[in-house]
């Protein structure tokens, strides 16, 4: 059985010439029950906070695996009486990375924390990212036949403090039920840190480097000028995450102001082998235009191109808005949760093309934005290719199945009034998936079965929302599962909606409130949902 579906993945690869999509939308998706697949039933703020969610699916058993920021292990608030602190401070030492496991096709969830990280003296830090990939036999080569094994990449934070936060690979050989203890895959020096780390197997069979897995993720610095100093690197590894490649640095090495940010992206191997990393290049600048871009290896990660301009990108505005007062993040009008609109990949498994997606605010108003490429190196624009009257569209995600279709998930926000353009509190999002196939895009398709208020969820210092940086999806054969952080469970809080105003407002004297005791249980509840979608 296995080696029948080690030559039906390898036969995936197959010609495939490109058809630009058509100004015609095709009928739409076909979406299930949405169902609950975090684990914090009935707690309180912050235990009942994920966000963050990840993907992929065990092409062998059709097994569901997912991840998030998940903060069960954190301890209730217990307030504070000093102005602009956090009622509800993180414990050092608590975990945060998050697994969950479906057998049912998503309908059911179990799950707990990613084990291990006592071996690396560190705990999880979150930022799931998920994929899976052929097994390694005991001959020394990768085959399905074999098995599959599912990687998630986290971080790892020092506990006691000391070092910077770290990017790890744990490894599964049966679906999550057990786990190897996380590798340490992406290093950090004195002073600086990691942070939005990416994973991506070479999947599949015939591909020179069949097997191997890169990890990606930013370099911060705490103590540099600049934005932080944001340098992009990738490693590699043959061996299912035990040992890696030494790394290599994919983007240039300075930022500053008027250059603006360096945002990182993701990153997908395609069908051929070609190795993709993705970011925007002068996020924010108030000089330079905003730009995603691409560095592509065609040698198995070992060098890389420069960075290669997809499109022009207009983000979300990030200065001139009330939440100025506590930190500068781009903002979808309407909301104070932070969201930018970085570039996110998928690989089509039938022939060598890539597809990139990112959110866009030209004109005022937020679309899904999209790009293929079949070789990495020049890139075709395909335009809008989701839009929701009436709303912002942001955390694009996209994934094609094994029948070439291709399915983009997102989240989109209502539009507040023009003369209010920053009013929290009324504002609701829900979850779309928008899907092409032969050629046109679908209208985009509602996935959420009930709407979510942002302003229920929370940072734990209460200034301001949070939803974290994106969703996930993973298609299988003809199906996709999408997982998306969902507040509709979140109460509001009248005690906690004006500490905000006054934060706003720019007061120094303000004092949060402990949500535990001030607000309904359910205030901050932000929990992970899952839906299939049959394409």
């Amino acid at each position: 059985m296995r080696l029948r579906l080690a030559l039906v993945i390898g036969a995936l690869i197959v010609a495939a010439a490109f058809v630009p999509a058509s100004a015609q939308a095709v009928s739409g998706p076909t979406v299930g029950a949405n169902n609950l697949v975090d684990l914090d039933h009935g707690l309180q703020f912050p235990q009942n906070k994920q966000n963050e969610p990840a993907i992929t699916r065990d092409p062998i058993t059709g097994v569901l695996v997912a991840g998030a920021n998940e903060e069960i292990s954190q301890p209730l608030c217990r307030g504070t009486s000093t102005p602009l602190t956090s009622p509800c401070p993180f414990k050092p030492g608590a975990p945060t990375s998050g697994f969950y496991r479906s057998t049912d096709g998503g309908s059911t969830w179990t799950g707990g924390y990613l084990p291990g990280f006592a071996s690396i003296g560190r705990t999880s830090g979150g930022d799931p990212t998920l994929d899976f990939g052929p097994r390694l036999c005991t001959n020394g080569a990768f085959s399905y036949g074999c098995g599959a094994v599912i990687y998630y990449g986290s971080l790892a934070d020092p506990f006691p403090e000391s070092g910077g936060e770290l990017g790890t690979v744990s490894r599964t050989h049966d679906d999550g039920l057990t786990w190897a203890d996380p590798v340490v895959a992406a290093p950090a020096s004195n002073g600086k840190f990691v942070d939005h780390p990416w994973i991506a197997v070479d999947k599949i069979a015939g591909s020179p480097h069949f097997g191997r897995l890169y990890f990606s993720w930013a370099q911060f610095c705490n103590n540099c000028a600049g934005n932080g100093n944001v340098k992009i690197f990738a490693v590699h590894s043959d061996d299912e995450g035990i040992t890696w490649s030494s790394p290599l640095q994919l983007s240039a090495a300075n930022n500053n102001t008027p250059q603006g940010f360096r945002e990182t992206g993701q990153m997908t191997v395609a069908s051929d082998g070609t190795v993709e990393v993705f970011w925007t290049e002068n996020a924010d600048s108030p000089k330079y235009p905003s730009l995603q871009v691409v560095t592509t290896s065609k040698d198995g990660g070992d060098t890389y191109t420069a960075p290669i301009t997809i499109a022009q990108v207009i983000d979300y505005p990030l200065r001139g808005t009330p939440f100025d007062a506590v930190d500068l993040f781009n903002r979808v009008p309407g909301m104070s949760a932070r969201v930018d609109c970085f570039p996110h990949p998928a690989a089509d498994p039938t022939s060598n093309k890539v597809y990139v997606v990112w959110c866009d605010f030209s004109g005022g108003h937020g679309t899904v934005q999209a790009a293929v490429s079949g070789d990495g190196l020049s890139w075709t624009s395909l335009g809008t290719v989701a839009s929701v009257s009436g709303r912002n569209a942001f955390f694009p995600e996209p994934a094609v199945a094994g029948n070439g279709a291709v399915a983009v998930a997102f989240d989109a926000l209502t539009a507040p009034p023009a003369n209010n353009p920053w009013q929290t509190g009324v504002q609701t999002y829900d979850a779309y998936v928008t899907e092409m196939s032969g050629g046109s895009w679908s209208a985009a398709v509602r996935v959420s079965t009930a709407s979510s208020n942002p302003e229920g969820s929370s940072y734990n210092n209460l200034q301001e929302q949070f939803l974290g940086d994106y969703i996930g999806i993973v298609a299988g054969p003809s199906t996709a599962w999408a997982v998306w952080t969902d507040s509709r469970n979140a109460a509001l809080c009248s005690a906690v909606g004006s500490y905000r105003a006054a934060v706003y407002s720019g007061s120094k004297t303000a004092v949060a409130p402990n949500p535990d005791t001030a607000c309904l249980t359910d205030f901050g509840n932000s929990d992970t949902y899952a839906a299939s979608i049959a394409l």
